[in-house]
């Protein structure tokens, strides 16, 4: 699918610069972002230290309002649309990162010895993750007087943050995603101002643990997004 609205962008992007004048827009670009995550964890037995092989889910969640900068190449309004909502081609690149859990999972399991000893002790496990370097190239095409909608394709970095002490590293990840959306935009002067509703759905994450754990999750962001910029 990435690949398939790689090549429709590029060859859209060619067609049209090809034949029409155009203009540029840079600015900044803000997002109240959701976040949601459903993911399951297979542990492995005798590679576990402090437990047995088991299955565990978790559906966790968290708000963001993250930031970037973005610049974007517009072909002339008298091929599509009107002036400050023509077809657009950008891309953007989000500061910082976000939790993907706005707290940290935690989970217990029996320690080995104690089924042995009779004892009660336990492990607590802990693990959070973090998404980071949020890129975003998109095409956008007019509809209707200032409504417009868009397409793109999205990468993004998973950091992992867990216990590794009881349960080894998961490592990183980058993961790919379609973004679509929805909004409406349109010029002030030389400003640029464009509102709108973004989803993203991720490719499926999957992880390997340095003790063999699996940890598999779906990951979803949407946001409401508002952008301001200058036209060149």
């Amino acid at each position: 699918m990435k690949k398939l609205i790689i090549t429709v962008l590029t060859t859209i992007m060619f067609i049209g610069t090809s034949a029409y004048a155009g203009s540029i827009q840079i600015g900044t670009k803000v997002s109240h972002a959701f976040i949601e995550a459903d993911g399951k964890e297979v542990t492995t037995a005798g590679t576990v230290t402090g437990g047995s092989a088991n299955t565990n889910t978790a559906s966790v969640d968290n708000v963001a309002t993250i930031a970037g900068v973005y610049a974007e190449y517009s072909l002339d309004s008298s091929m599509w649309g009107q002036d400050g909502n023509e077809i657009t081609f950008g891309g953007t690149y989000y500061f910082g990162e976000a939790d993907v859990s706005d707290k940290l999972s935690s989970r217990s399991e029996t320690a080995e010895d104690a089924a042995g000893s009779g004892s009660s002790g336990s492990v607590t496990y802990s693990a959070n993750a973090e998404v980071q370097d949020y890129i975003n190239y998109y095409v956008e095409m007019p509809l209707t007087g200032p409504l417009f909608a868009k397409l793109g394709f999205s990468q993004i970095d998973v950091i992992t943050k867990e216990d590794a002490d009881h349960e080894g590293s998961y490592g990183d990840a980058t993961l790919d995603g379609v973004n679509y959306g929805i909004g409406i935009k349109g010029m002030y002067g030389p400003v640029h101002l464009k509102l709108a509703y973004e989803a993203t759905d991720w490719d499926e994450l999957s992880l390997t643990s340095s003790t063999s754990n699996k940890v598999t999750a779906d990951l979803d962001v949407d946001e409401i997004a508002l952008s301001v910029g200058y036209r060149f």
